[in-house]
């Protein structure tokens, strides 16, 4: 029962309306199939959801309409004609019918007799030794043919069977396994079924051989003393294949490890060998040879090697003569080489600091000559060259190296960054900076500063001569004596020993019509932990004073405070500068200012604040006498007194020279430093802002300063006026400006730049 409702369940599932997967009709041949005779098959669907695709298939091949086989669709249904039948056509046919929900097949075999019939005939091949072969001797019939393979030795076929040298996967294929010369001769295949005529090919097999042998007969080979020397030989053919050395004819064993190592390494066309040297010397040079040998032949491979050195360093490296541009170098081939010289090589390089050098260059010289003209150098430049020969080793030790230096010319290049600031009705200050190094052409000796009144082009420029330092960046110049408000065209030019460059494009400055107020001066009088008591005033002068402003900052900190002091133009004024920090060093220094600009600073005064109440607790200590003694007590009797003398004696001498030797030293050392006072005090400005900013450096542009500044000195005016303050400062007067390393500098309208000369040292 309940396989019924299985197969009731089977059937309503296959059959639901409208959605029937195909059933194929049962068929059969329509007739007897005869040779020459007519047949066809019938396939058509019992049931199914249309529509319905049909297919035919021979032997799990897909069979199509062709002269042969004729297939025709009618409608759900398929007829497979085949008009003239051969034994080739026998076989299994399948009909294939499917639809969108599933797919059903039914197959009948056809069998017709008949003699075999080809498919695919063998045919002659031809392979490598140790490659695999299949060869296909395919046929058709019914019954079925039987294959018979067969080898020709000598003048009868022998029947061949299964073996290590043929392996046969099946009665259609004949399969040669790492094929040998064994292989090679005329095979033929037998095709039978008992019904006549039998088929019969014939077909050739070749197995290519490839005797050892090398591609490269001959070779040279040079090396140099005491390095590794490798040889090789490659040679190709049939494995296996061996490789044996000589050298003069003589044996080289391969485990003779004393002077070299022979190795082989398999390749893909044969063997390499290589022997290695591992230092080689005189006793190598030879003829080496190599013998390659298998069993279907050998060769021969012939490698001639030099041992030779590389060529000594040239000898005599001499300088002929040197212009401003170019050199002449002469020298000597070196004294003794085995192998000729090709050539030489010329090394050159410019020097360009202590330590420094641009880039090599080379020059290539051939060997027949011994000296060369090197061109393209910069004119007052100090070079350095050398030598090496060149074999075919290659390069060999390189002669001494020579220095040497090209001639001047005038400079190529007009300074830079020109400028020119009044400072006064009668004094214009002109700053610049020396042209690029690579249009110096020799060495700056110094500058020629010109000026003239604006407009006046038939007047030739007044000029100043300053001597150049090697040390500046930036070189500046006080123009004085000069007509108060008068425009001036103002240029400058470089020179060295050849002669002067181009000048500057003429720039334009106007004297002032008023004065700014001359250098204050001031003094700490008294210090306490947290403040500092200052005594300052402005000498005396044609110029009045409209602000003094103070400038103060820590030690190490890198920006300056601003503080604006009380002036009524009394002759001595103070302040206590007040919220500092105890212990602390503190740098302070004064401008004044009026209308016109600002006033050179003062000098620098470098102060400390005193010490707290907490570090002043903690800071007294308590002596022993019998500890600077050495903890001795007191001692009775001669001996001991005697002892005693002894002992104090020396320690008393020795702390006596010792306080002399301080107080020499702090004299020097004071008298040293009130002698570089001055100079101190201003350099401190040049160096004053590489971390930080004065007072007057919030604003941006090109500014510079100098190390040293070139005054014409008869022309030379003190921006400082004395004055009864003076003695109060003893004697530590703030340095005229004309002294002063300074850049540029504008205050208002006037100056236009509000930015100090110290704020930015170059």
């Amino acid at each position: 029962m309940k396989i019924v409702q299985l197969v009731i369940l089977f059937i309503i599932s296959d059959r639901i309306i409208g959605q029937e997967i195909p059933k194929v009709n049962p068929f059969s041949p329509f007739i007897k199939p005869v040779i020459g005779g007519k047949t066809s098959f019938t396939c058509q669907s019992l049931f199914g959801s249309a529509p319905l695709s049909i297919t035919w298939v021979k032997d799990g091949q897909e069979i199509s309409d062709s002269s042969e086989i004729r297939i025709r669709n009618i409608e759900d249904s398929s007829m497979l004609i085949i008009d003239s039948i051969k034994s080739s056509h026998s076989g299994n046919y399948s009909c294939r019918i499917s639809n969108r929900y599933g797919s059903d097949s039914y197959s009948s075999e056809l069998l017709v007799e008949g003699p075999p019939s080809w498919i695919e005939k063998p045919h002659d091949v031809k392979i490598h030794i140790g490659e695999t072969i299949e060869i296909k001797c395919s046929t058709a019939g019914y019954p079925k043919p039987r294959i018979n393979w067969k080898k020709l030795k000598g003048s009868s076929w022998t029947s061949l069977d299964s073996s290590d040298l043929f392996k046969r996967i099946d009665d259609n294929q004949l399969s040669i396994v790492n094929a040998s010369p064994k292989h090679s001769g005329k095979y033929g295949c037998l095709v039978s079924n008992s019904i006549e005529p039998n088929l019969w090919s014939e077909f050739n097999i070749a197995i290519d051989v490839f005797p050892a042998k090398f591609k490269e007969k001959k070779s040279y080979v040079s090396a140099k003393r005491d390095t590794s020397l490798e040889l090789e030989c490659s040679a190709e053919g049939d494995k296996p294949i061996t490789i044996r050395w000589s050298k003069d004819s003589v044996i080289l064993n391969k485990v003779d490890y004393q002077r070299h190592t022979i190795l082989d390494t398999p390749t893909t066309e044969g063997l390499k060998s290589t022997l290695t040297i591992r230092s080689a010397d005189l006793v190598d040079d030879g003829s080496y040879l190599c013998l390659a040998e298998n069993e279907f032949g050998k060769d021969e491979r012939n490698i001639r090697v030099t041992i030779i050195e590389a060529p000594p360093a040239p000898q005599n490296l001499m300088i002929r003569q040197a212009w401003s541009r170019s050199v002449s170098l002469n020298w000597a081939a070196p004294s003794s080489n085995a192998s000729p010289i090709l050539g030489y090589i010329v090394r050159y390089w410019k020097i360009t600091g202590p330590g420094g050098n641009e880039r090599l260059r080379e020059i290539n010289v051939t060997s027949s000559m011994n000296n060369v003209l090197i061109n393209g150098l910069e004119p007052g430049s100090f070079y350095e060259a050398e030598i090496i020969a060149l074999n075919e080793v290659g390069i060999g030790q390189p002669s001494r190296t020579i220095k040497f230096e090209t001639g001047e010319e005038e400079p190529t290049g007009a300074p830079v960054d020109l400028q020119a600031i009044a400072r006064g009705p009668t004094t214009i200050r002109v700053s610049w900076k020396p042209p690029s190094r690579d249009k110096w052409n020799g060495k700056i000796l110094g500058y020629y500063v010109g000026y003239r009144r604006a407009g006046d082009f038939k007047t030739p420029h007044s000029l100043k001569t300053i001597d150049a330092a090697s040390h500046n960046h930036t070189y500046e110049y006080l123009l004085t004596s000069l007509v108060k408000g008068t425009t001036y065209a103002i240029t400058v030019k470089a020179y060295n020993s050849a002669g002067s460059g181009p000048e500057y494009q003429e720039i334009l400055a106007e004297t002032l019509l008023g004065n700014v107020p001359p250098s204050p001066r001031f003094k700490v009088l008294s210090t306490t932990p947290d403040s500092l008591s200052l005594k300052y005033n402005v000498a005396p002068g044609t110029a009045s004073v409209q602000l003094i402003q103070l400038h103060f900052k820590e030690f190490d900190e890198p920006d300056w405070k601003e503080l604006a002091l009380t002036y009524d133009g009394k002759e001595v004024n103070e302040y206590t500068l007040t919220s500092l920090n105890p212990s602390t060093i503190y740098k302070l220094y004064i401008t004044a200012s009026n209308e016109h600009g600002i006033s050179d600073p003062s000098q620098i005064i470098t102060s400390k604040t005193g010490r707290s109440l907490n570090d002043l607790t903690f800071s007294g200590s308590s002596y022993d006498s019998t500890s600077l003694l050495g903890g001795a007590g007191p001692v009775h009797g001669s001996m001991s007194s005697s002892f005693g003398a002894m002992v104090y004696f020396p320690a008393i001498t020795i702390s006596v020279a010792s306080i002399i030797i301080v107080i020499v030293i702090a004299f020097v050392f004071v008298k040293k430093a009130r002698l570089e006072a001055v100079a101190k005090t201003n350099f401190e400005f040049c160096q004053a802002s590489q971390a930080g900013t004065l007072a007057y450096n919030r604003s941006t542009g090109t500014t510079f300063g100098t190390v040293q500044r070139f005054v014409d000195h008869d022309k030379t005016m003190s921006l400082v006026a004395a004055g009864p303050f003076e003695d109060s400062f003893n004697g530590q007067l703030p340095t005229a400006y004309s002294k002063i390393p300074v850049g540029t500098e504008k205050r208002n309208s006037t100056l236009g730049d509000a930015r100090h000369f110290y704020d930015y040292p170059q």
